[in-house]
């Protein structure tokens, strides 16, 4: 019996492993040395975070951001009222002729707030409408008449830690909620991100006993190898879940994204240094009671983003992590009765304090369909995930070209200059952590990114007035400060890290 085949008899009993890796055999892992190559890249743009919230299935673009104006919308959507009336879509600051589905109020609250860029009509040539090739276009950041089974992200991570697996980081490059990896994780040699199913799950080490002497038992103890390698890295998920249990603000309830981003809230606090998330979102599908079916599944999923935007905020998060939305498809134009068919282009979002907020793109040119309702693109999928790697993770060409993306793609204007550039983070090399547990009661600890060298550094708690509390003198070579909190009064402090030429705040929270 093959692995791949144990492994999937297994799941079929309900035995599921909760986490996933790709390596192929148990390695001697070991950590990265100081000063090697491994960690010099690790450094660059190590503070930034991506969410991609998939929406599977196939999101109707037309019914999520609404040209209410266009009297050929509601030509084309006649058929069973499939449409938005103009009096119901949300209505968008600075933007006269699109407004966003009625359940969609919290990501219309955070538009207003120019925090959500929406880029318009994004494909890719040769649009194919199976679910699963255009999933596997989409993942693997290829042409369509391309087939590769790795993702584009997997492929940048391997270009960028050529060491790994041999080398390990202290924590996971990417985490995927659910029981089963999807190819973005995927690389062509190693899997390089893991598959959570639960974060609030705690694993135990397999015990060491015996097994059989047979075939059998030789899957089983590979099993058990797969199980402690994953360990490695659920140990500081675990670790960083325990420094901060719960969050800042509350959830919607019975919502399974508001589950997830919440998770994923807790752990980031907790510093967690993973870059990447995937939460997938199904049951866009909607060939049929569309307007029902899109109307909740908007409804959890804007309320979710606000939750996890908010809660970012009450951290001191925000400027460090963005979501983006992905979906196979969009729908047709013309409506089918009840539902629409798989159509080509549609809008994706990005969202979070550091994009520039509003629109990128045309409205949707319903007077020029292609086929049978087709709106034609404008935007080529990769070049929001070019724009991504670029403009938020600081990477050049030569890093993600053409291992990642096959060609250069033309970047859009979706991020907002970084408070600090790459070539200053790469140079100076520290960087000023939120604190954890927050809010604080007795104790707290305050991560230092990078590692000082060479001179002092200071940390002062300052009132928000800018009255001085407390300093500390940081040695080189520290990496976190503990800070007694018992004796400051329950509210809002900011703390100062002072070191050469560089000064960094964040905020501490103290709740008795």
């Amino acid at each position: 019996m093959k692995r791949r085949t144990f492994i999937q008899q297994l799941a079929a009993t309900g035995m599921i492993l909760p986490v996933t890796l790709g390596f192929p055999r148990l390695r001697a892992f070991a950590q990265a040395p100081p000063g090697s190559e491994f960690m010099k890249l690790a450094e660059v743009n190590s503070d930034v975070i991506t969410v991609i919230i998939r929406l599977a299935g196939g999101n109707d673009g037309l019914n999520t951001v609404v040209p209410y104006t266009n009297a050929e919308y509601y030509k084309l959507r006649t058929d069973g009222s499939l449409f938005i009336k103009d009096t119901e879509a949300l209505k968008l600051k600075g933007n006269s002729t699109m407004g966003l589905h009625p359940s969609l109020a919290g990501l219309q609250t955070l538009y207003d707030e120019e925090k959500v860029s929406i880029i318009q009509n994004v494909g890719y040539p040769n649009q194919n409408f199976s679910h699963f090739r255009s999933t596997d276009i989409w993942l693997s950041g290829t042409d369509a008449d391309v087939f590769d089974n790795s993702g584009w992200y997997a492929k940048f991570l391997e270009e960028l830690y050529p060491d790994y697996p041999d080398v390990l980081p202290s924590d996971p490059f990417a985490i995927e909620l659910g029981t089963f990896l999807s190819s973005t994780l995927i690389g062509k040699k190693n899997n390089m991100g893991i598959a959570i199913g639960n974060l609030n799950y705690v694993p135990e080490q397999p015990d060491d006993q015996g097994v059989p002497k047979t075939h059998v038992g030789t899957e089983e103890a590979y099993v058990r190898e797969v199980i402690k390698q994953t360990n490695i890295f659920t140990t500081r998920i675990i670790e960083a879940g325990s420094k901060q249990t719960k969050n800042m603000v509350t959830y919607p309830t019975n919502n399974p994204l508001s589950s997830g981003l919440s998770g994923i809230a807790r752990i980031i606090a907790g510093g967690l240094k993973t870059q990447m998330y995937i939460v997938n979102v199904g049951g866009y599908d909607t060939h049929s009671n569309q307007l029902t079916q899109q109307a909740t599944l908007h409804k959890q999923f804007a309320e979710a983003v606000l939750a996890f935007q908010r809660d970012l905020e009450a951290f001191g998060l925000d400027k460090r992590v963005c979501m983006m939305t992905i979906s196979e498809f969009g729908r047709r134009a013309i409506s089918n009765g009840s539902g629409t068919d798989h159509g080509s282009a549609a809008p994706l979002f990005v969202i979070g304090s550091g994009v520039n907020g509003g629109f990128i793109g045309s409205n949707p040119n319903l007077n020029a369909l292609q086929g049978p309702g087709n709106i034609p693109m404008e935007h080529d999928f990769r070049q929001v995930y070019a724009s991504l790697l670029g403009q938020w993770y600081g990477a050049g060409e030569q890093q993600y070209v053409p291992s990642a993306l096959p060609r250069s793609f033309q970047q859009l204007p979706i991020f907002k200059k970084l408070s600090t550039s790459v070539s200053e983070e790469a140079t100076q090399n520290v960087s000023l952590g939120m604190h954890y547990p927050s809010p604080a009661d007795e104790m707290t600890t305050i991560p230092i990114g990078g590692i000082l060298s060479g001179t002092e550094g200071m940390l002062g708690i300052y009132t928000p007035e800018g009255r001085l509390i407390a300093e500390y003198r940081l040695l080189p070579g520290l990496e976190s400060v503990e800070i007694d909190t018992k004796s400051l009064p329950s509210g809002m402090y900011l703390y100062t890290l002072s070191y050469g030429d560089k000064e960094l705040t964040q905020t501490l929270i103290v709740q008795h």
